[in-house]
């Protein structure tokens, strides 16, 4: 009986260590995917919209539009849906009594503006802007008409830019804005790409804080 007993408990000791081992290696990949940067190339030209996804530099094609048109292999591979069985009509049930929720507070309002102003200033100071390259030309009906619509655009452009970089971070690698004067065809040919990162760490951990007060200022009562 004792060697029996000495037994078992060894097969759940060691499972134990094996379930730890697990553990330790899901939180260790957990922290390092927060730790990575996830990034997304962004890039408009000739009229059309690409995005890639992916983490440390390395990205694939997600988005595009307008969508290239099926060619005929893709065509057969497409089989036709089966129909769905007919669902069978669900039973009746007794409507539940509504639950009764707590009610919005000055305080409760307040703690919800601040939380939302801790998880945009984590967002903001989480991203990463970079490698952006900016060519665009300005157009018009005429060639006046061009020049003062770049005259518009320089007024309102630079500001702009300006107020951003103090929330964002901004990496410019081209930012080539000119008048194009041609009114047949276009002598500028117009393209703008850029690259977006962030540390999912910083938000994570902006997000835990916020939840945090909002179940101790009883926030969640007021939604739930």
């Amino acid at each position: 009986m004792t060697t029996v007993l000495a037994a078992v408990g060894g097969v759940l000791l060691f499972l134990l260590k094996v379930l730890g081992i697990l553990l330790l290696v899901v939180l260790a990949l957990m922290v390092l995917l927060l730790l990575i940067p996830f990034c997304a190339d962004v890039s408009w030209e000739q009229d059309t919209l690409t995005v890639k996804a992916g983490a440390l530099g390395i990205t694939f094609p997600v988005f595009q539009y307008p969508k290239p048109e099926p060619t005929e292999e893709s065509k057969r591979k497409k089989k036709p849906k089966k129909a769905k069985a007919a669902k069978k009509p669900a039973k009746e049930k007794k409507p539940a009594e509504p639950r009764k929720k707590a009610k919005l507070t000055l305080n409760i309002l307040c703690t919800i503006l601040r939380g939302a102003g801790t998880l945009i200033r984590a967002v903001f100071g989480a991203l990463r802007i970079t490698h952006i390259r900016v060519c665009l030309g300005v157009r018009g009906e005429d060639p006046a008409a061009a020049a003062r619509n770049y005259g518009k655009l320089q007024a309102w452009l630079y500001p702009v830019l300006g107020v951003l970089d103090r929330f964002i971070y901004l990496q410019f690698d081209e930012l080539r804005i000119v008048p194009d004067f041609g009114s047949a065809e276009p002598t500028v040919e117009d393209r703008v790409s850029l690259r977006i990162s962030a540390r999912a760490l910083f938000i994570v951990v902006a997000a835990v804080r916020v939840l945090a007060e909002f179940w101790r200022e009883k926030v969640l009562d007021v939604f739930l």
